[in-house]
Protein backbone atom coordinates (compact mmCIF):
# COMPACT_ATOMS: atom_id res chain seq x y z
CA UNK A 1 0.00 0.00 0.00
CA UNK A 2 1.62 3.33 -1.04
CA UNK A 3 1.78 5.99 1.56
CA UNK A 4 -0.60 8.33 1.95
CA UNK A 5 0.13 12.23 0.54
CA UNK A 6 1.58 14.59 3.22
CA UNK A 7 1.62 18.02 3.35
CA UNK A 8 5.18 17.94 4.12
CA UNK A 9 6.59 16.64 1.01
CA UNK A 10 9.95 15.44 2.69
CA UNK A 11 7.85 13.28 5.04
CA UNK A 12 5.97 12.00 2.26
CA UNK A 13 9.24 11.09 0.90
CA UNK A 14 10.78 9.39 3.47
CA UNK A 15 7.20 7.32 4.01
CA UNK A 16 7.57 6.50 0.34
CA UNK A 17 11.05 4.99 0.92
CA UNK A 18 10.69 2.76 4.03
CA UNK A 19 10.52 -0.31 3.49
CA UNK A 20 7.03 -2.33 3.92
CA UNK A 21 8.11 -5.16 5.50
CA UNK A 22 10.60 -5.65 8.35
CA UNK A 23 12.06 -8.54 9.97
CA UNK A 24 12.00 -8.44 13.28
CA UNK A 25 13.06 -11.51 15.70
CA UNK A 26 11.54 -14.90 13.92
CA UNK A 27 8.57 -12.86 12.16
CA UNK A 28 7.81 -10.27 9.59
CA UNK A 29 6.19 -7.13 10.41
CA UNK A 30 4.17 -5.22 7.54
CA UNK A 31 4.68 -1.50 7.58
CA UNK A 32 0.54 -0.07 7.01
CA UNK A 33 -0.10 3.46 6.76
CA UNK A 34 -3.43 4.41 8.55
CA UNK A 35 -5.77 7.50 7.15
CA UNK A 36 -8.17 7.23 9.84
CA UNK A 37 -7.97 9.91 12.43
CA UNK A 38 -6.16 9.02 15.91
CA UNK A 39 -4.04 10.59 18.17
CA UNK A 40 -1.65 7.80 17.73
CA UNK A 41 1.93 7.97 15.46
CA UNK A 42 2.61 4.24 15.53
CA UNK A 43 1.17 0.99 17.20
CA UNK A 44 2.84 -2.34 16.76
CA UNK A 45 -0.03 -4.80 16.52
CA UNK A 46 0.42 -8.54 17.91
CA UNK A 47 -2.29 -10.14 16.16
CA UNK A 48 -1.24 -9.15 12.61
CA UNK A 49 2.66 -8.57 12.56
CA UNK A 50 1.81 -4.91 11.53
CA UNK A 51 3.65 -1.75 11.89
CA UNK A 52 0.85 0.60 11.67
CA UNK A 53 1.66 4.36 10.86
CA UNK A 54 -0.35 7.38 10.83
CA UNK A 55 1.13 10.24 8.68
CA UNK A 56 -0.82 13.11 9.54
CA UNK A 57 0.66 12.38 13.28
CA UNK A 58 4.05 13.06 11.70
CA UNK A 59 5.66 15.95 11.45
CA UNK A 60 9.27 15.25 10.20
CA UNK A 61 11.54 12.65 8.56
CA UNK A 62 13.36 12.34 11.79
CA UNK A 63 9.88 11.94 13.59
CA UNK A 64 9.37 9.23 10.79
CA UNK A 65 12.42 7.36 11.92
CA UNK A 66 12.22 7.74 15.89
CA UNK A 67 7.97 6.86 15.36
CA UNK A 68 9.58 3.11 13.53
CA UNK A 69 11.98 2.96 16.02
CA UNK A 70 9.81 2.85 18.76
CA UNK A 71 7.22 0.37 17.30
CA UNK A 72 9.96 -1.90 16.56
CA UNK A 73 11.07 -1.24 20.53
CA UNK A 74 7.86 -2.66 21.48
CA UNK A 75 8.42 -5.52 19.31
CA UNK A 76 11.87 -6.26 20.50
CA UNK A 77 10.33 -6.14 23.97
CA UNK A 78 7.92 -8.58 23.47
CA UNK A 79 9.90 -11.02 22.07
CA UNK A 80 12.71 -10.83 24.43
CA UNK A 81 10.11 -11.41 27.30
CA UNK A 82 11.00 -7.95 28.90
CA UNK A 83 7.94 -8.07 30.64
CA UNK A 84 8.54 -10.70 32.94
CA UNK A 85 11.57 -8.82 34.73
CA UNK A 86 14.22 -10.02 37.34
CA UNK A 87 13.37 -8.21 40.88
CA UNK A 88 16.69 -6.30 41.76
CA UNK A 89 17.71 -2.93 39.69
CA UNK A 90 20.98 -4.67 38.57
CA UNK A 91 19.44 -7.40 36.75
CA UNK A 92 16.46 -5.89 35.76
CA UNK A 93 18.71 -3.29 33.90
CA UNK A 94 21.23 -6.01 32.51
CA UNK A 95 17.89 -8.18 31.23
CA UNK A 96 16.63 -5.08 29.61
CA UNK A 97 19.82 -3.75 28.18
CA UNK A 98 20.85 -7.39 26.75
CA UNK A 99 17.26 -8.18 24.99
CA UNK A 100 17.43 -4.68 23.24
CA UNK A 101 21.48 -5.18 22.15
CA UNK A 102 20.11 -9.32 20.95
CA UNK A 103 16.65 -7.43 19.21
CA UNK A 104 18.68 -4.35 17.66
CA UNK A 105 21.56 -6.10 16.49
CA UNK A 106 19.41 -8.64 14.87
CA UNK A 107 16.93 -5.95 13.50
CA UNK A 108 19.88 -4.40 11.90
CA UNK A 109 21.45 -7.30 10.35
CA UNK A 110 18.11 -8.68 8.93
CA UNK A 111 17.53 -4.87 7.60
CA UNK A 112 20.22 -3.40 5.77
CA UNK A 113 17.91 -1.50 4.03
CA UNK A 114 16.20 -0.60 6.71
CA UNK A 115 19.47 0.84 8.20
CA UNK A 116 19.82 2.66 5.12
CA UNK A 117 16.69 4.54 5.59
CA UNK A 118 17.48 5.30 9.07
CA UNK A 119 20.73 6.83 8.13
CA UNK A 120 19.74 8.75 4.76
CA UNK A 121 16.97 10.18 7.16
CA UNK A 122 18.64 11.37 9.74
CA UNK A 123 20.75 13.00 7.78
CA UNK A 124 23.94 10.81 7.60
CA UNK A 125 25.92 10.32 4.32
CA UNK A 126 26.18 7.17 3.42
Amino acid sequence: MPPPLHDNAEVAKCLGELPRTLKIGAYDWVITFEASDSELEGQAEWETHFVRLWPAALTSPSHVVGTVLHECLHVIFGNQRLESLKRTKEDREEQIVGGFEAGLVSLFRDNPKFLTWIKRWLGKPL
